[in-house]
């Protein structure tokens, strides 16, 4: 596999997950209530829990996404306009 194939991977990964956490986001924004109300019902979680759950899921979600798909995938990019 060279470099340009494992540029456009990454470009991919990027930009799949982008529209993952984006999507996510959204949802915890506009159906903050309605995931509380469901997720409380089936596990019999406060609302306030579920809140706090989702805030620190969307903040991992963002670490693991700069981590392990836009900062290779920028690297890539400047190591293979140097090649």
């Amino acid at each position: 596999m060279d470099i340009y194939t494992l540029t456009d991977l990454f470009g991919w990964m990027t930009a799949i997950n982008l529209g993952m956490f984006i999507l996510a986001a959204l949802l915890c924004v506009f159906a903050n209530n309605y995931i509380a109300r469901v997720h409380g019902k089936m596990f019999g979680l406060p609302a306030e829990t579920i809140k706090a759950t989702l805030y620190g899921f969307l903040g991992i979600y963002k670490l693991l996404f700069i981590v392990f798909c836009l900062i290779p995938w920028i690297a890539l990019k400047i190591v293979s306009k140097c090649m």
